[in-house]
């Protein structure tokens, strides 16, 4: 009588090892899950603010007569460089700012060529130097430049 009780408590240890194993894998699975969502939130909130910054810049050059100082007035924090060359730092929250606080940078690269103005738009993030998002924008001038 007292082996038959001794096998069934072994056995009910066994199932309860085997259920608490199980609980635990489908526990990191979904831990794995809900941090991958948050990745992918993340990085698409990064995008959609990176692809409205660089339209606003597009829509600035193609609402100016598209030269770099008629561009620049609207961006009082730009940083110009040589030629036609721009950089404006944004915070976290993609608000603009200044170098120390930057996360991100857009680089505006303007080239005339003939009656054409180009411009390149490139989101960077500062932490790792990757590209978010690059947008290229033409515009006719109705006078040769360049």
């Amino acid at each position: 009588m007292n082996k038959y009780l001794k096998s069934k408590t072994s056995l009910f240890l066994m199932e309860l090892i085997i259920t608490i194993l199980l609980f635990a894998a489908c526990g990191a699975v979904c831990v794995k899950l809900f941090v991958t969502s948050y990745v992918m939130t993340k990085e698409t909130v990064e995008l959609n603010e990176a692809v409205s910054v660089a339209q606003g810049f597009a829509e600035v050059m193609r609402g100016t007569n598209g030269d770099i100082d008629s561009v620049l007035m609207h961006y009082p924090d730009a940083v110009r460089g040589d030629g036609g060359f721009f950089e404006v730092f944004y915070d976290e929250e993609f608000e603009p700012c200044g170098y120390s606080d930057a996360v991100y940078v857009s680089d505006v690269t303007m080239k005339p060529n003939g009656a054409i103005q180009n411009m390149e738009v490139r989101i960077v993030r500062l932490s790792d130097y990757r590209d978010i998002y690059t947008l290229n924008v033409t515009k006719y001038m109705n006078n040769t430049k360049g």
